[in-house]
């Protein structure tokens, strides 16, 4: 049985990222631990980050934040264990890759 979580992100700035700041991922408790992506996956432009060992960090090269809704999939037919997200993102967006020690709760 497959299970989706549904994660809240916001990009750090450069500066943030230069010092070692960034935002704090939070799961969006109303699409948590769900057995079906029915509902909550968007149908088309579904962009694949990365494999479950890792988990997307963004820096925005502006600024200001931006905020990124991104799905943690596992083992849904049709589609790889990785973290989704709804398009790619815009070229002002870096996206690094940090090594992942969660799991699903």
């Amino acid at each position: 049985m497959g299970m989706v979580d549904v994660w809240e992100v916001e990009s750090c700035t450069e500066f943030e990222a230069a010092r070692g700041r960034s935002p704090r991922a939070r799961i969006t408790a109303r699409h948590r631990n769900l057995s079906s992506g029915s509902g909550v996956l968007p149908v088309e432009g579904l962009h694949r980050f990365c494999d479950l060992d890792r988990f997307p960090r963004f820096v925005h090269g502006g600024e200001e934040r931006k905020r990124f809704r991104m799905y943690q999939v596992k083992g849904l037919d049709g589609l790889a264990d990785g973290f989704y997200g709804d398009s790619a993102p815009g070229a002002e967006i870096k996206v690094i890759y940090n090594r992942w020690f969660g799991g699903f709760s």
